[in-house]
């Protein structure tokens, strides 16, 4: 996949153009972000390989090879997001993206920022709507419409297959719509200071977001126990910890992949086998 990816930003030399997107290669943008856009996943950067894919196009359009390269450079980035919902950062990238090739003051930062920071608010959103609503309640449907005991139809698995896509493509489409005219117009809307405040503001929200995942969904404990004799009640090691920082190793487990990946420039594939590994054999001697 990597040499397709690479294929795509080497191909054409074409010289950079100074029209705007027309709706032809909108509905192209967005098609291709829809039906590629998990084309190549991986631990390294998840699906930051899918979005300079599916970006191709548009730096194709208004760069040369350099240009395509360091647009899909800009988008290798780490994100890991629900795809329907995210079309909100699609159609802001895309707009965006047009809007630094038209030479207006889009910084490589303020793309990037504005993408590591909306993944996870719309993950959130987008699992709890699509993954754990919209398909639950279609495939009940469906399967309230298939039958029963020796009476099946094949009426419920048509509707599935032919309802889903025609949902949750109409919802992406009013998001791609509305947010690209959004990442279109933040340009000429925010600009100086207001752009800087708008960074970091963004900046924040997705830390906020990011420590209150870490916190619901990191858990790390220890059964460790000690006794001051035989006969006495066992100390649990956990309790102790709760009762002076609860969540405490919760917390240093967050800090201390943070520092590896930030600090000691490890990638996400070593840290995760190296979890992986530290969990079994601590899990093997009784620690965790």
């Amino acid at each position: 996949m990597s040499d397709i990816i690479k294929n795509e930003a080497e191909q054409s030399s074409e010289p950079i153009c100074s029209e705007p997107l027309t709706k032809e290669e909108l509905d192209r943008l967005f098609w291709r972000y829809q039906l590629r856009y998990l084309t190549c996943c991986n631990l390294e950067n998840w699906h930051g390989n899918c979005y300079a894919y599916d970006m191709a196009p548009l730096y194709k359009k208004y760069y040369d090879k350099d240009g395509q390269r360091e647009g899909m450079l800009r988008m290798f980035d780490f994100i890991n997001t629900e795809q329907t919902t995210a079309s909100v950062l699609w159609g802001i990238l895309v707009g965006m993206e047009e809007q630094k090739a038209l030479g207006k003051p889009v910084s490589d930062e303020m793309i990037r920022t504005v993408k590591s920071s909306l993944m996870g608010p719309l993950a959130g959103v987008g699992d709890s709507l699509v993954q754990a609503t919209i398909l639950p309640l279609l495939t009940t449907i469906a399967i309230s419409l298939t039958g029963a005991g020796d009476v099946l139809s094949p009426l419920g698995v048509a509707l599935f297959i032919i309802a889903t896509p025609i949902l949750l493509w109409a919802y992406a489409r009013v998001l791609f719509n509305n947010c690209y005219t959004l990442g279109k117009d933040a340009v000429s809307t925010l600009m100086g200071t207001a752009m800087d405040r708008i960074k970091t503001a963004v900046q924040l929200f997705g830390i906020i977001v990011i420590g209150a995942l870490s916190a619901s969904y990191v858990k790390l404990s220890t059964p460790l126990s000690f006794a001051a004799s035989a006969d006495a009640t066992p100390v649990v090691l956990q309790d102790v910890i709760n009762g002076i920082f609860p969540n405490l190793l919760s917390l240093l487990l967050v800090i201390g992949c943070w520092y590896l990946l930030s600090k000691k420039g490890m990638s996400v594939t070593k840290v995760i086998f190296g979890l992986m590994g530290i969990v079994v054999v601590l899990g093997l001697v009784g620690i965790l």
